[in-house]
């Protein structure tokens, strides 16, 4: 896939919003301060869970199912995107402040008319990607239920989900 546009980003959302040509313009920011194209081995950690991160999931093509997106999310606009061999990369943030008087279409277009570099900030860094874990399911000793064996614990030679676990 080529380079997602943003109109390629409102689809996926569902709806033209603040928050997608945010996550769009930070996640373009940071493949370019990267040099990363979609595709690239990447790991991305996301310090949002709103509009935002559609956009990075379509721009990065980290997803939560690949298992190369982490959801960290403590509010701030702001995202971690490396390479997943080497864990370097970039903490992106963006400083934006939308007019409280605003449409939500008139916000997008006043993020997408901003210079990316007037309102996002990288900061090198270097982290330790996790390991891709690859899922071993088998059945809770509790409730039964199939489960991947990696979210589980160990009690008395039995394994629990982590919904039993707290009963255990």
């Amino acid at each position: 896939m080529e380079s997602p546009t943003i109109q390629d980003c409102v689809d996926f959302h569902g709806h033209l919003c603040g928050g997608v040509t945010l996550g769009y313009v930070m996640s373009r920011f940071a493949m370019e301060k990267l040099g990363a194209k979609r595709g690239d081995a990447l790991y991305c950690i996301a310090e949002f869970q709103n509009c935002m991160t559609d956009a990075v999931q379509l721009v990065t093509g980290c997803t939560a199912g690949k298992g190369n997106l982490a959801l960290r999310p403590i509010g701030k606009r702001a995202m971690t995107l490396v390479r997943r061999d080497t864990g370097e990369g970039f903490r992106v943030t963006i400083d934006f402040t939308f007019p409280e008087d605003g449409t939500k279409e008139e916000n997008a277009m006043l993020v997408l008319r901003e210079d990316a570099e007037k309102i996002c900030k990288a900061v090198p860094v270097k982290i330790e990607v996790p390991k891709k874990k690859h899922a071993s399911f088998g059945l809770c000793a509790g409730c039964g239920e199939e489960f991947d064996l990696n979210c589980g614990t160990e009690r008395d030679g039995k394994i629990y989900c982590p919904d039993c676990t707290a009963n255990c």
